[in-house]
């Protein structure tokens, strides 16, 4: 079930806006990061950005960037903005609201709104990692 507005105002779980980037620095809690890149330091952040389908769809996007692996992004942490929602990525009602199919998906890329500090320019690919919807 996607996190609608009330959902928000009742739950404590939040999305980042535009430009958002927060280090992750205990187990329930982040603090604001305010460095113009995000470093690849072998920490966890948490930022906005966004998701671009294989069928070319895009969306605004909530998800952890984890710098300890090179692989970055894991499906698991991603959140799409969608109206006024925000539907994880593995849910099955993203696929019946948009009316895809999951190979419309992947592979799938992400850019943060804050960039990388690396050498490789976004977009970054993620591939299907096999959790079904």
């Amino acid at each position: 079930m996607p996190f609608t507005q009330q959902d928000l105002a009742n739950t404590p779980i939040s999305f980042c806006r535009k430009d958002e980037v927060s280090v992750i620095v205990g187990p329930c809690s982040a603090k604001a990061w305010k460095e113009r890149t995000i470093p690849l330091d072998g920490r966890k952040y948490h930022t906005g950005g966004v998701v671009t389908f294989q069928n070319g769809l895009s969306f605004r996007a909530s998800f952890c960037v984890d710098t300890t692996t090179f692989r970055f992004v894991s499906s698991e942490s991603i959140y799409l903005n969608i109206g006024e929602d925000w539907y994880h990525l593995n849910e099955p009602e993203l696929l019946t609201k948009l009316q895809i199919t999951r190979q419309a998906i992947y592979p799938l890329t992400w850019r943060t709104d804050r960039p990388l500090d690396h050498s490789q320019r976004p977009p970054y690919s993620l591939e299907d990692e096999g959790r079904a919807c």
